[in-house]
């Protein structure tokens, strides 16, 4: 099949593409470029015959989890959008062979990494971060069940809209707060992992929720923890 043709400048500018594009199943090439969408189908994954990818020139700001399911994809051109961030799991897409980020606000990798279009050094640099972000994590964990009070700890898991089962409830009563709060800690950190949230998401969450119930003792040490990553290397 051929690719669909990009719509002209001048004209009406496509601002979403629909959820059906999915039953196209067995298109090869797809040219977006020059539109206005901000956003790729939740369901893109499921175009598993795609080659080619063109949709520079728009504002996408985020890759939805099942892009990563495009295991045929060779050809991707993302220039001139509002990436801020590439999906670690990008280094899966192993039949990936042209690649273009250029013109997106990118932190992570920052936009030095991308300029080369090499993905083995895209693939790297994520695979180092989510590391770094995984040890930064599981020193914040320990943080918070070192200094949260009981109190703090109830709103904390409001926050993060974090049940607690009978039975969990039932297995955690005889141990310490600081133990309770590191698994119910490590428990929601699993489930969101199971839904494709990046650690550096978590982190963020966490850190939001932490200041919403006024917890700043807490947010200083993490915020030292903060400075003090970047300045050295795990």
């Amino acid at each position: 099949m051929r690719p669909l043709p990009p719509l002209a400048r001048g004209r009406l500018q496509l601002t979403r593409l629909p959820e059906e594009l999915s039953n196209m199943t067995k298109l090869k090439g797809l040219d977006i470029s020059n539109n206005a969408i901000r956003e790729m189908p939740t369901n893109i994954g499921e175009l598993r015959s795609l080659v080619s990818l063109n949709a520079d020139n728009n504002q996408i700001r985020y890759l939805p989890p099942s892009f990563l399911s495009l295991n045929a994809l060779q050809q991707l051109n993302l220039s001139g959008n509002n990436l801020s961030v590439l999906p670690s799991g990008i280094y899966n897409l192993f039949s990936l062979k042209e690649i273009n980020f250029d013109d997106n606000p990118l932190l992570r990798p920052p936009m030095e990494i991308c300029k080369g279009k090499q993905l083995y050094t895209i693939a790297r640099y994520l695979q180092r971060a989510d590391e770094r972000d995984e040890k930064i994590l599981a020193k914040i964990f320990k943080i918070v069940a070192k200094n949260i009070t009981e109190t703090n700890f109830q709103f904390l898991c409001q926050k993060l809209n974090l049940t607690i089962s009978e039975s969990d409830k039932s297995a955690l009563s005889t141990v310490s707060l600081g133990e309770r709060v590191h698994r119910v800690l490590d428990k929601w950190k699993t489930e969101n992992n199971n839904l494709s949230v990046t650690t550096a998401a978590l982190r963020d969450q966490l850190t939001r929720a932490l200041t919403m119930i006024g917890a700043y003792e807490i947010m200083d040490k993490i915020t030292a923890l903060n400075l003090f990553s970047c300045a050295i290397k795990f």
